[in-house]
């Protein structure tokens, strides 16, 4: 119960945190202006395209699980979309957790595997945003507002992403294997994470790259839609720089729907592209209201639809966890 309150605790701090830089010397009414004005025309073609985006990552996760089980795509559907709208509520990225959990519920996959599934998904992202960032303030060439700290974002997620990689690729090598062999009780569950970690070493990666890149391209296409629903035409490299800045925000703690930490990114990114701050920050709560809190309310009505004993298992066993024992 304590680490619940704290990492919420966290998380209000780093809201208020970033809302606080995002807002300074903002016109709240150049705000809601932006929003009253914006045109629900593009608002529902990012809607769409990002169903699309979904789907498409469905897709992916069903390929990384395919070493290990052949899961039907409704199934795999409907554990992505738990986990993807939880995270827009629950601190922490809890919502990965659930996802997981939901899925041993569901198809009865070991929570092992399904975490392992989701790291190497994870991974995959946060390089490929990484490089959309990067490419971004490339081909940006000229010096414009807010670069060194998109610079700065830049360097942090390519030593934090370039981390997880190197350990996804130790755990699945062979050293590791005669490390864990000395452990007869961590052997079952890091044979499966190793086994996992494999797909790292095959040409299957290639085909989850492949996947990645196409998953990108409407992700980006519906935050091109969201910021033009506000007024702004960005070019291409400004596209990647707000897909890399504001999809690497979301790793930061924040409250729901990464209240803060977005505004802070979107306004980051539009004023680099030459815009008003207060248009980033009108294209971030419209990212929030008609994407977002959407995918949490679908989340909310999987789980209440037959499924709620995922999100009941995973608290009673935190708090049993967490009782102190003696």
């Amino acid at each position: 119960m304590r680490v619940r309150v704290f990492q919420i605790g966290v998380g209000v701090a780093c809201t208020f945190f970033f809302l606080a830089i995002a807002l300074y010397r903002v016109e709240p009414r150049a705000v809601g202006a932006a929003l009253a004005g914006a045109n629900p025309f593009w608002i529902g073609a990012a809607v769409l395209i990002y169903a699309v985006n979904l789907a498409l990552r469905a897709w992916r996760w069903q390929a990384l699980l395919r070493p290990v089980a052949l899961i039907p795509y409704p199934i795999v559907g409907r554990a992505l979309l738990v986990g993807y709208g939880l995270n827009a509520i629950m601190p922490a990225r809890l919502g990965e957790l659930f996802r997981a959990e939901f899925f041993k519920k569901t198809y009865g996959l070991s929570r092992v595997w399904g975490l392992t599934s989701i790291v190497i998904e994870r991974l995959f992202d946060g390089i490929t945003v990484v490089c959309c960032l990067g490419a971004g303030l490339l081909f940006a060439a000229a010096a414009k507002p807010n670069a060194g700290l998109l610079i700065d974002v830049l360097v942090t997620g390519s030593v934090a992403f370039g981390a997880v990689l190197l350990a996804a690729l130790y755990l699945s090598g062979p050293i590791m294997s005669r490390i864990v062999g000395r452990f007869p009780g961590l052997s079952a569950q890091m044979a499966m994470v190793q086994q996992g970690f494999e797909i790292l070493r095959t040409w299957r990666i290639l085909e989850v790259v492949a996947i990645t890149v196409i998953i990108y391209l409407p992700d980006a296409l519906a935050l091109w839609f969201l910021v033009k629903a506000v007024g702004v035409t960005l070019g291409f490299s400004d596209t990647l720089v707000l897909l890399g800045a504001a999809s690497l925000s979301t790793l930061v703690p924040s409250g729901p729907a990464f209240l803060g930490t977005l505004q802070f990114a979107y306004a980051l990114a539009i004023e680099f592209a030459g815009g008003a701050r207060a248009i980033g920050i009108a294209a971030a709560t419209l990212a929030q209201l008609c994407l977002l809190l959407p995918l949490a309310l679908i989340a909310a009505g999987i789980l209440a639809h037959g499924s709620g004993t995922a999100l009941y298992a995973i608290f009673t066993r935190r708090q049993v966890n967490d009782r102190p024992t003696g």
